[in-house]
């Protein structure tokens, strides 16, 4: 199953949720009790397929070495992403809308979000990486930079910025990382495999 495809198949379940929850308020032919075991189904196999893209979209070549980049600024937005489908949802259940039952939507969306932030924790997903010439970065998404591309690299007060030539700009919190040092070393090796000396500005 490549990343494309775990994307589809999330976004499925995700939409087959939806389907029922409006099937459940807009019709009677699904009881509280038969909707319940549907949502409780689907609801967890969402968690799995959004393991599974996690897992899809954080995978590099064989033998690549990976530096744990799990920063304060990953776990704000999925926190900032939990709290708010929860207080939706809360919101919801307690309203006399008829939409109240989509209160189930939101504490799926919810629920997952705190097993895939584990998840990712867990089998350490979230990292920087030296792919040959491609500075590869892996945190809510998986991003790339050619080494062909970097227009400057600048270092200060443990930010370490890379800019390529359309102003895109990567920046690495090394402050954060455990293994700083060892870092350190693979990038100033990485920058003189690409030659990228001349474009290195320190602090």
């Amino acid at each position: 199953m490549n990343s494309l495809f775990s994307i589809l198949f999330k976004n499925l379940v995700l939409l087959a949720i939806i389907t029922v929850s409006l099937i459940f308020i807009f019709t009677p032919n699904i009881g509280y009790k038969e909707v319940r075991y549907i949502f409780l189904g689907l609801g967890l196999l969402y968690v799995v397929a959004s393991c599974l893209e996690a897992y899809k979209l954080s995978q590099v070549n064989k033998g690549t070495k990976k530096f744990i980049y799990f920063t304060d600024g990953f776990i704000t937005k999925r926190v900032i992403k939990i709290i708010s489908f929860a207080c939706c949802g809360v919101v919801l259940l307690y309203s006399d809308s008829i939409i109240k039952y989509m209160a189930f939507l939101c504490f799926i969306i919810a629920f997952t979000e705190i097993v895939v932030t584990i998840w990712r924790h867990q089998k350490h997903l979230c990292f920087i990486a030296f792919e040959n010439d491609a500075l590869v970065i892996s945190t809510n998404k998986l991003s790339a930079m050619r080494a062909h591309d970097i227009l400057k690299i600048e270092t200060r007060h443990g930010l370490t910025y890379f800019i390529n030539t359309k102003n895109k700009a990567f920046t690495v919190r090394t402050d954060m990382m455990d293994e700083k040092e060892e870092f350190r070393r693979a990038l100033n090796n990485w920058i003189q495999e690409n030659h990228l000396s001349e474009k290195v500005f320190n602090e």
